[in-house]
């Protein structure tokens, strides 16, 4: 169904909250033809809306929001120029440094979506650095809420997910990347993609697509295989209804995925309960 709104939205689909699709601004696409077949992908796939997504603070790029904006602006309209009907809002993906804080407080960083109610925050690859929980903590104290970026693939939290369970009892919400749940990242990262969505410590799946071969803007396959691990409803809610929430600057409810899940031998309490111990 589409909208008769400016920018011909359209309210039911999947929602992409994270991927590289700006051309030339990180290590996503390299130029706009790039951009545009992955936006032609994104489409075919059945995502209707993509959080554009570009790094920021990690090191190596650095993307401050009134330059995202102009960059998303810029792909919109070669969008509408080529018939393309993605609807694409800014974002950033936010490194986990202590200088995050502020870069949101004085607006440098962009929230999901410019919506200025959640941020989507990324960890380094191997380890959960120190004073992690304190910066969480810090951009929790603002009214923002962090949505920790492909935990499955941190080489720590592949380990056991008490640190990410930590994190989600305080406010936070988590994002699997789709094709760690295909396998695309390897079986190790797999398993730590199923174990944490069968237990409830995911709230959002996202494809982080960095070009139109390979790491593609790409849901459905991995919708599916989160349907089997769960059930079609899981799916849905972290395809569709949750990073819709995000995007619209709604409240995600928790207790909604909670309830859905299906029931594990042990339950839900006693399985929190063993983590704590």
């Amino acid at each position: 169904m589409i909208t008769s709104s400016l920018d011909n939205r359209r309210l039911d689909g999947m929602v992409d909250l994270h991927g590289h699709m700006l051309p030339g601004i990180d290590d996503g696409a390299r130029n706009l033809e790039q951009a545009l077949n992955m936006a032609r992908l994104a489409v075919a796939d059945g995502i209707v809306i993509s959080v554009l997504t570009p790094h920021h603070l990690n090191g190596v790029y650095t993307n401050p929001a009134k330059q995202v904006r102009e960059h998303c602006a810029a792909l919109r309209r070669a969008l509408r120029e080529h018939g393309i009907p993605l609807d694409v809002r800014p974002g950033a993906e936010c490194h986990l440094v202590p200088e995050l804080p502020a870069a949101l407080a004085k607006g440098t960083a962009l929230t999901i979506a410019d919506r200025k109610r959640s941020v989507l925050v990324e960890l380094p690859v191997h380890t959960v650095p120190l004073g992690a929980t304190s910066i969480l903590e810090d951009i929790l104290a603002m009214g923002l809420q962090p949505v920790i970026a492909h935990p499955e693939r941190n080489g720590e939290l592949i380990e056991g997910s008490e640190k990410l369970t930590e994190w989600i009892e305080m406010g936070c919400l988590a994002q699997v990347t789709a094709q760690s749940c295909t396998g695309r990242f390897g079986p190790q990262v797999q398993e730590a993609a199923r174990r944490m969505v069968r237990a409830g410590l995911i709230h959002v799946m996202a494809s982080d697509a960095h070009r139109d071969r390979r790491r593609v803007p790409a849901l459905r396959s991995a919708r599916e295989t989160v349907a089997q691990w769960t059930s079609p409803e899981i799916a849905t809610l972290l395809t569709e209804d949750f990073p819709r929430a995000l995007v619209d600057g709604q409240p995600v409810d928790i207790q909604r995925l909670r309830h859905t899940l299906p029931a594990r031998r042990d339950g839900w309490a006693n399985w929190l309960r063993r983590l704590r111990a």
